[in-house]
């Protein structure tokens, strides 16, 4: 039986969630119209009544809605995603519930999220009434032209969204189209095991390494910190400074004492690298030039890791062997232990299978995404910076991913 005049409430914040769940239950179709969603209790009401979802679709835009939600509505019939809404921002906040010639709909400011129908201040209007009424019939018209533009859920949409949802979550603004610059090697990388590695196991890892004293290890890069300090560029070192920074000492450097008593090749011994070894010695300024072009502190940029690249590779023009990954990152992770990792043939076979990367495709140009935006992008490396003697691991992180990788 059809009611005669349509019904309407006004909601708050209260009374948004109560009532979307109170229909949830009462109606036998879902239509709905989304901008984010959330990993809510309601969720689980929605795939547990997954047969009434006729057309149930959540927006992407700004990695908004949560990557857990959209894992769980992999090959659910009838709900989509909606990665890009062409010429602006798909935001509506539409319920719409039917049964036979019973319609209803929560519509106003609150989306599927902790904050709609939980702590935000929201507000909204509840509608109950016939199925044929022009309102509803508009509202269920609305949902209908709106799928174009949605995607069923897939596990290759999933992964591209975690992906893209690890990449930018230090970023001041997380792009519009999360979708738009992730291919499928990226993905690979982004969802690589390191990435949803803690800092408790990041820090158990790192202290049940084999071939790092940790100690010393710290001791070691704090040592290359303080000399890098104290001059303006790197070419301002003296040579066996230089040549400690760039894994190649003399074999004499440790029987000096002092801060030269260090295992300077841990990290990456670059010994046997002779092009690299006679660039540093002759204190090539196109070498000293890349260095000096990454920061001392703050965040490293892209646009500067490239500046650091074309350097580097200018000192090599004139040899038949041109420095790679393992010598650029090496003097990379002296410099910035917080941001670099050296990547060499000693660590590079765990490395790759970690950060998801064919171990004989790595090459400078590539670096920065399979390597940068990997360790960036990992639950560890994004933990707040812990208080006492945690805080000289953490300031060191990312070199310190030698001790979990290497292989000896």
């Amino acid at each position: 039986m059809g009611f005669k005049k349509m019904r309407t409430k006004f909601l708050t914040s209260r009374t948004i969630r109560s009532t979307v769940a109170r229909f949830m239950e009462e109606f036998d179709e879902y239509h709905w119209s989304i901008a984010w969603g959330s990993d809510l209790d309601e969720l689980d009401l929605l795939l547990k009544n997954k047969r009434k979802i006729r057309s149930v679709s959540f927006g992407l835009a700004f990695s908004h809605t949560d990557p857990a939600l959209v894992r769980k509505l992999i090959g659910v019939n009838g709900a989509f995603v909606v990665p890009h809404f062409p010429g602006g921002t798909y935001h509506p906040k539409l319920y719409c519930f039917r049964s036979g010639d019973r319609a209803a709909a929560v519509v106003g400011s609150a989306n599927f999220t902790h904050g709609g129908l939980g702590r935000n201040l929201e507000a909204g209007l509840s509608l109950l009434g016939d199925a044929n009424d022009s309102t509803f019939a508009k509202m269920f018209d609305f949902i209908e032209r709106n799928s174009t533009h949605s995607k069923p859920v897939t596990d290759e949409l999933a992964d591209a969204y975690v992906a893209s949802c690890n990449r930018t979550r230090q970023f001041p603004t997380r792009p519009r189209d999360p979708l738009k610059d992730i291919d499928a090697r990226a993905v690979q990388s982004l969802t690589s095991p390191l990435i949803s590695m803690s800092w408790p196991d990041y820090a158990r890892a790192v202290d049940k390494s084999k071939h790092h004293d940790v100690s010393k290890s710290l001791e070691l890069l704090r040592t290359v910190q303080h000399w890098l300090s104290s001059v303006p560029s790197f070419s301002d070192l003296e040579e066996p400074k230089r040549k400690a920074i760039a894994g190649i000492p003399s074999k004499d450097q440790r029987v000096s004492g002092g801060e030269m008593d260090n295992e300077w090749g841990w990290f990456g011994s670059m010994r046997g690298m002779g092009d690299f070894a006679n660039r540093i010695i002759q204190n090539d300024e196109n070498l000293s030039s890349a260095l000096d072009r990454i920061p001392r502190y703050g965040e490293v940029k892209r646009e500067e890791y490239e500046q650091f690249c074309q350097f580097f590779v200018a000192a090599f023009a004139k040899s038949e062997r041109v420095g790679g990954v393992p010598t650029a990152s090496r003097l990379l992770a002296m410099k910035r232990p917080d941001t670099f990792l050296c990547v060499c043939k000693p660590n590079i076979s765990r490395a790759s299978k970690s950060m998801g990367f064919a171990r004989t495709t790595l090459d400078l140009e590539n670096y920065w995404e399979r390597v940068v935006e990997v360790i960036r992008s990992s639950e560890w490396y994004n933990s707040p910076r812990p208080s006492g003697g945690a805080s000289r691991l953490w300031d060191n992180r990312a070199a310190m991913l030698d001790t979990i990788f290497y292989e000896g």
